[in-house]
């Protein structure tokens, strides 16, 4: 899994004044940089986390073209949650050039020392800060990134999401049969968000 090792001590409420949004810190690595310094290379996919640094999403993809970069760093931007047994899958697509993908996410399979559990105290209001980068797989540069919200009904279902899966026993076996259940099923990304129980619009 990828580390979110580097990061600047920076919330969105300073950098843009929204109220409600919960205190994240900012990626410190920028476009034009690489995700690793020592990786120029990854496999084509996405990968979501929370932690210490926040919600981040990460989209590998070869070549990025111009209007995919922008669609990335300024097109609308949607999401969908999609709970499935032991895991659930993190839907999203940006502008009109990219069309809807999904990201399955299990905490216990990340790395102990950059996931967490989300705080129960937060106020209903609370909109989360997801950080989102574009990254090539052929050089491993960021090619774009931003930051967008989530709304406060999105926030939640997520964050419980995340917390329904911490708190409950992990069952490796489980969880390899919900994970190949459906790729033996080849649903598709379609026929997954038709079952979500969670859809925003960034910040919307």
């Amino acid at each position: 899994m990828i580390s979110n090792n580097r990061v600047a001590t920076a919330s969105l409420r300073n950098r843009e004044g929204t109220a409600g949004a919960e205190p994240t810190p900012a990626p410190a690595y920028r476009v034009g940089e690489r995700f690793l310094p020592d990786r120029t290379s990854w496999p084509e996919g996405a990968q979501y986390g929370y932690g210490g640094c926040g919600h981040s999403l990460t989209v590998f993809t070869p070549a990025p073209g111009d209007r995919l970069i922008e669609d990335v760093r300024q097109g609308d931007a949607r999401f969908a949650l999609t709970v499935i047994g032991p895991l659930f899958f993190l839907a999203y697509r940006f502008g009109e050039s990219v069309v809807w993908s999904d990201v399955p996410y299990v905490w216990h399979l990340q790395h102990s020392e950059t996931r967490a559990v989300p705080p129960r105290d937060g106020s209903p209001e609370t909109r989360a800060l997801l950080w989102i980068s574009l990254v090539g797989t052929d050089d491993g540069l960021i090619h774009a990134q931003r930051g967008v919200t989530l709304s406060p009904g999105f926030t939640r279902a997520l964050h419980d999401a995340i917390r329904d899966q911490a708190n409950s026993t992990f069952d490796p076996l489980e969880c390899t049969l919900s994970m190949a259940e459906a790729n033996r099923e080849r649903a598709s990304v379609g026929q997954r968000i038709q079952q979500a129980s969670a859809w925003t619009k960034g910040n919307s």
